[in-house]
């Protein structure tokens, strides 16, 4: 152990194990996703009891780890191989005697004893290769990384940085470990080809994952069989590993530099949950307050169409106009003193109206519309198209949360979100442009016809009552019948006719301003009507549907404020204790 640790320093190591367990209990409370981390917090606190300095060395299989370890103690204490062979991790912890017959801990830890570990209370370990076929042995090796006080990561220096290796240091730096980094088996290459490789290594560790930590160049081989021989010097340059290891012991006493290092993997774990939950929290901030703001939202659109639709009427009262324009010629042509008292053939005069005053009015209403009806289509399909997305995340987010929640609680809300998600997806999928503009086309084809016949049968009745009084002699047959039908009472005389005929033509203008006016109302209703409607559809849906769900969410707020303001308070708690531990000599 790190000698036997008393005063300020011994209390501080207890304060960091008790944080240590804090912090894991407080991961405890946000779900099985938590649970590694838990664990490994508490795998680091019982360290901390036993308080080795752990140097844990990373590499992959065949990278010559075994043999680097080994070069270090200055003794063939490990076995080396080629291949494989071992799912242990192998610890070699500092004593004053060497032990050779290595005792079995947790089932995976071999331990082993021996005075060169670096200085008093440190051990080393070395762990299965990364990379390797041995699925078990990527596993235990990534198990231990946690726990490492300083990582030296071991490369070949025939196939330098693979992409194992690059996630491994990865994980390493994002723990905040020291890293240091060996290439080894450099006997394998010349002079400029090690100078080569260095460089290659320097740039993609800062290029890749933005390190850039101390490199030596080795030679485990050619290390072990200089000290066999009982070489000079420094062959194969593990002395300058040493050395450096030797300096860094020094310089800042092995216990408290394990005590800062795994503060700082804590502080570590601690900022990556605090933002997993400000996120969340944000998440459900802005989607609670979306719901609160949809009226406004929906103000805001409607205003936007408010402009497209108030075109839209323009554009059709100026069909409209058009229409009673021609609609007036058409009764002082067909109500012309050269007319009357011919027959009247109704078909002939509802195809004139038709191709004369109707011709393409409903072509330029429909036309028109379209722009409109465009935007009112493309604003709604955002609309449900956004709502969809929130709700899909919220949904996930309850996934993640789902074993930190009371089950009847989730159930309620899950089934009550894919109730709404249902919901907005039907909504989405009953959008078309084309096919809102064609069911007003139809409505709009069916006023205009509806129009057209009413008027022409009304137009033609006035022409015959002002052909018969045009006539003024005896009436017999279809005559008679139509003037006593226009006229109850009979009049006689050219110039009672011909006021008669002004009047009766007057009110055929009257007529058709007043039919025009009915005709014109019911298509800006109709428009009005679906944009009303419309309005309705997405309050109402505001209103019923994700105001509630969103109102359950508020256990879920309170959730992740506890959450947040205990993840600070822990930061607060090791900012402190590393301010301590910094302070103490």
């Amino acid at each position: 152990m790190i000698g036997t640790l008393e005063g300020p320093v011994a209390a501080l190591r207890e304060a960091e194990i008790r944080l240590l367990g804090d912090i894991a209990t407080t991961l405890g409370e946000m779900g099985e996703q938590a649970d590694d981390d838990r664990r490994r917090l508490l795998e680091v606190a019982q360290d901390l009891r036993e308080a080795f300095f752990l140097v844990v060395v990373i590499g992959e299989f065949n990278a010559g780890k075994s043999s680097f370890v080994n070069a270090l103690l200055g003794d063939e204490l490990l076995p080396m191989g080629v291949t494989p062979t071992t799912e242990m991790i192998e610890l070699i912890r500092y004593n004053e005697a060497v032990n050779r017959m290595p005792t079995v801990r947790e089932g995976v830890i071999r331990e082993w004893t021996h005075p060169n570990t670096g200085a008093p209370g440190v051990a080393l370990v070395d762990t299965p290769g990364t990379g390797s076929v041995f699925q078990k042995h990527e596993k235990t090796a990534k198990s231990f990384l946690h726990r490492s006080d300083l990582v030296i990561f071991v490369l070949s220096a025939k196939r330098a940085l693979a992409q194992t290796e690059r996630l491994y240091l990865e994980l390493a730096r994002d723990y905040g470990k020291k890293i240091i980094l060996v290439v080894n088996q450099v006997d394998l290459l010349q002079p400029p080809e090690q100078a080569e490789v260095r460089r290659f290594v320097e740039r993609q560790l800062e290029e890749l994952i933005d390190l850039r930590p101390l490199i030596f160049m080795v030679s485990a081989k050619e290390s072990l069989n200089a000290q066999k021989s009982g070489a000079q010097g420094d062959p194969g340059g593990i002395g300058a590993v040493r050395a450096h290891l030797r300096g860094m012991l020094s310089e800042t006493p092995p216990a408290r530099q394990k005590l800062l290092a795994q503060l700082d993997m804590a502080e570590r774990v601690v900022e990556r949950y605090l933002s997993g939950i400000n996120s969340k929290a944000s998440l459900v901030l802005v989607d609670t307050t979306k719901v609160r703001e949809v009226q406004t939202e929906l103000e805001e659109q409607g205003r936007g169409l408010e402009a497209q639709l108030r075109g839209a009427r323009a554009e059709i009262d100026r069909v409209f106009d058009g229409l009673r324009q021609r609609g007036a010629a058409f009764i002082t042509s067909n109500m012309s003193v050269r007319r009357l008292g011919r027959p009247i053939n109704k078909d002939a005069l509802q195809a004139e109206f038709q191709e004369v005053v109707i011709g393409r009015a409903l072509r330029d209403i429909t036309e028109a519309t379209g722009d409109y009806i465009n935007a009112l289509v493309d604003h709604s399909r955002l609309y449900w198209r956004g709502v969809i997305d929130r709700l899909n995340q919220l949904r996930d987010l309850m996934e993640q949360e789902l074993s930190g929640l009371d089950a009847g609680v989730y159930a309620e809300q899950r089934e009550t979100l894919e109730q709404a998600i249902r919901i907005a997806e039907g909504e989405l999928r009953t959008y078309s442009s084309g096919k809102v503009l064609s069911d007003l086309h139809q409505t709009f084809e069916s006023n205009m016809g509806g129009f057209a016949t009413s008027f022409v049968a009304a137009v033609g009745g006035l022409v015959l009552a002002a052909a018969a009084v045009a006539a003024q002699g005896p009436l017999v047959g279809a005559a008679a019948a139509a003037f006593v039908v226009a006229l109850p009472i009979a009049v006689g005389g050219t110039f009672f006719a011909w006021r008669y005929y002004r009047r009766v033509t007057a009110d055929a203008r009257r007529d058709l301003n007043t039919r025009i006016d009915q005709l014109e109302k019911t298509y800006h209703d109709a428009l009005d009507t679906l944009t009303q409607k419309e309005r309705s559809r997405l309050t109402q849906y505001g209103k019923q549907v994700l105001t509630p769900i969103f109102s359950r969410l508020e256990v879920l707020t309170q959730r992740y404020a506890n959450q947040q303001a205990a993840l600070r308070e822990h930061l607060s708690q090791i900012d402190v204790l590393r301010k301590g531990i910094e302070d103490t000599k």
